[in-house]
Order: C-alpha cells, then sequence, then structure tokens
C-alpha cells in the first residue's frame, strides 16, 4: 500500500507546485498590465489640452485712489423749532417747497402780545409828552434836574419794554433762517407748539458735505484740497468731483479708521443729506501702468502668479495651442475689475485670464474667448 502511495504524493505535489506557478503567474502578468494601463492614463493627463480664457496685459493711464463709502451732510441742515411757546394759527408753506431765507413759515397766535405792545406803546408817548413838558419847565427854573433824569429813565425803560414786545411777537412770526428746502411739514393749524418742538426740517442742497472713513495707513495720502468722486447708486450714470475740505485730527480707536470730509456742488439738488456714497479720493498723477483682470491673477501661499502663454506649432481642433507658465507677480491698486502689476508681467503678454484651477506648470492649452470674465475699470451693479 505505501507503494502505491508514493508516486500519487509526488504527482499532487507536481499539480499543486504548477498551479502556484501558474497563479503567481497570472498576478504578474495582471500587475504589470495595470501598471501599463495607468501609465498611459497619467500620460493622457499630462498630455491633456485644457481651455482657458485669455487677455493681452495692456498699458493703462491708471490714477490711484482710495475708495471708501460716505454719508451726505447739508452743509446747513436742522429741525425747525419754535423759541415761544403758541397756538398756531397760519402755516404759509408747503411740504417739499423750496424757500428763500426771510421767508415767514408760521404764525403763532400774538392776540395778547400785541394789546400788550400798545399797552406799552401807549405808556411811551406818555413818557416822551412829559419828559417834552418838564424840558420847557426846566427852561424856566420850575423843575428840579433831577425830574429830568427821572423822566429819561422812564422814557428809556418803556422804549426797551416796547422792543422787547416787538421782539416777542417777531419770534411768533417764525421765518425761515437760510434759503434750502423743506422737509415733511409735521404740525397743523390750532396746534399748540411748544419750544424745541419740531415743525419742519430745512436743508441747503446747493453745496453739501460728504463724510467717510479711511484705514490710518492711507493718512499719508489724504489732504486737503484733494480731488474727489462721489456717486449714488439712486443716478447710476451720475459722478461729482469735489474737495476733501478737512482730515479729523483724530482715530477712532475701535476700528483704526479716520474721519474725512469731502464738499461737492449739488446744483440741481438732486442729492440729498442722509444718502449714502461711493467716495474716491485721488491720491497720485495719472501714470502708465500695466493692468490685467484681477481673475488672472492667482494668489497662493508661497506668492501671487500668472500664468504666461506661449504660442506652441502644434495645432488641436484647428486651435493654436500654447504652454501655460506659471510667473510670480507682484501687485499694485486695484479698480473696479483691473488691477495692476507692478512686477513680472510686461504690456502685450498674454495671460490666462479664467481656468487656471485645472493648470499646471507647462500644461498645454488653447484658448477660447466667446466667454471672458468682466474687466471694468468702473463696474455698477445691475439690479434684474
Amino acid at each position: 500500500m505505501s507503494e502505491h502511495k508514493k508516486p500519487n504524493i509526488k504527482k499532487n505535489m507536481i499539480i499543486m507546485l504548477i498551479c502556484v506557478g501558474i497563479a503567481f503567474g497570472g498576478l504578474y502578468a495582471f500587475q504589470l498590465y495595470k501598471g501599463r494601463v495607468l501609465s498611459k492614463i497619467v500620460s493622457g493627463l499630462q498630455n491633456k489640452i485644457e481651455t482657458v480664457s485669455s487677455y493681452k496685459a495692456t498699458k493703462q493711464l491708471w490714477t490711484d485712489k482710495v475708495s471708501a463709502v460716505g454719508t451726505l451732510i447739508a452743509i446747513m441742515g436742522t429741525d425747525l423749532t419754535p423759541e415761544l411757546p403758541g397756538t398756531i394759527t397760519h402755516i404759509n408753506f408747503s411740504s417739499g417747497e423750496d424757500v428763500q431765507k426771510g421767508m415767514l413759515l408760521i404764525e403763532l397766535d400774538t392776540t395778547q402780545e400785541v394789546a400788550q405792545l400798545k399797552s406799552l406803546q401807549a405808556q411811551e408817548t406818555l413818557a416822551r409828552q412829559t419828559l417834552d413838558r418838564d424840558l420847557k419847565q426846566y427852561k424856566v427854573n420850575a423843575v428840579s434836574k433831577q425830574q429830568i433824569d427821572v423822566d429819561w429813565s422812564n422814557l428809556k425803560n418803556l422804549q426797551g419794554q416796547v422792543q422787547n414786545q416787538l421782539a416777542i411777537i417777531a419770534k411768533k412770526n417764525i421765518r425761515a433762517p437760510f434759503s434750502g428746502r423743506l422737509g415733511i411739514r409735521q404740525v397743523s393749524v390750532g396746534q399748540l407748539l411748544n419750544p424745541g418742538q419740531a415743525y419742519v426740517n430745512l436743508q441747503q442742497l446747493d453745496d453739501l458735505f460728504v463724510d467717510f472713513y479711511i484705514p490710518q495707513r492711507f493718512l499719508s495720502t489724504i489732504k486737503q484740497g484733494q480731488e474727489i468722486e462721489v456717486s449714488v447708486d439712486t443716478y447710476p450714470d451720475l459722478t461729482i468731483k469735489g474737495k476733501v475740505v478737512a482730515v479729523d485730527a483724530q482715530v477712532t480707536v475701535t476700528n483704526g479708521n479716520a474721519r474725512v470730509r469731502g464738499r461737492f456742488a449739488n446744483p440741481n439738488k438732486e442729492l440729498i443729506p442722509g444718502m449714502f456714497a461711493d467716495v474716491e479720493t485721488v491720491v497720485s498723477a495719472p501714470k502708465e501702468q500695466v493692468t490685467v483682470p484681477q481673475t488672472a491673477v492667482t494668489y497662493n501661499s508661497y506668492g501671487i502668479t500668472v500664468y504666461v502663454l506661449t504660442k506652441t506649432d502644434e495645432m488641436h481642433m484647428n486651435k493654436p495651442v500654447y504652454t501655460a507658465k506659471q510667473r510670480f507677480i507682484e501687485t499694485g491698486s486695484k479698480r473696479g475689475d483691473q488691477i495692476v502689476i507692478s512686477k513680472g508681467l510686461k504690456a502685450d503678454e498674454l495671460v490666462v485670464s479664467a481656468g487656471q484651477l485645472k493648470l499646471r506648470n507647462g500644461s498645454k492649452v488653447v484658448i477660447d474667448n466667446s466667454v471672458l470674465p468682466l474687466n471694468d475699470p468702473n463696474p455698477k451693479p445691475v439690479e434684474q
């Protein structure tokens, strides 16, 4: 029995070794095939031609500006209130009306004051007559000098009371303190008006202030007399030029911003106090700068870059193929959708303006400029 088993064992061992060899050979062949396939895929990815949009760097006249959001303020503007109490008898203005300085706006009841004025005027007349009579008597030594002094004192006292009463009556006939535009009327005829109670606001609109805040790092560039440009979203096509008239003497401790005040003419009275406005302050004379759209610039932890395109001899789908080379640059100020390239790029060099995320240094690309990123130096919001 043992002799019959030995050949069978050898035979089984040979079969097993053959099977193991076949298994290892198949595994090796599979790994070799997988490596070749992966190599082809990687090679295909490396040689893949991407589609990007491009922009040719241009030289433009560039004026450095500091931008901020400001608030329009009237040079002269206030809520009008009476100095004395009284019942309103007449209102001589309409809401929103333009008025001139001195125009009578509101009349308060002065019946009692007028009656008292007449009484004082009668006493003044009598005091003047008494003085005239005593002066004649004094010439013939019929009255003393002391009597004349008393007469003069009485007359002057009554004249002062008459003037005071006239002033009270004048204050109850309320007039515009300066020329401007009235707001909405807040009172009605017959209403009791108390001191300090506003009955309408008055704003001078011919010239306006605009107050805005700038970071302290720009303080060295902002000077009195510099030009500003003011615009509001209410009138998107309107830009008004003005001047810086003052820079605050202190910086806000909480945020490090400084308050700046500008002034500009408002001849058509389109802008009104309280409006928010975009303010740009010109801080340098115009000079030529190389600019590109802001979308062309990539910010990384290791620096700021653009992809510069160089044309090759290849063609892809009837389009010339370019090589994209990453280049480090330095940037300057921004204006709308544009940015200054202060170092690292020359005018007329072609850069990638969109599609950088799918590129690496040396990527092959073709250009499709059918849809381009915005490159507006003064973009405006569009309401849909």
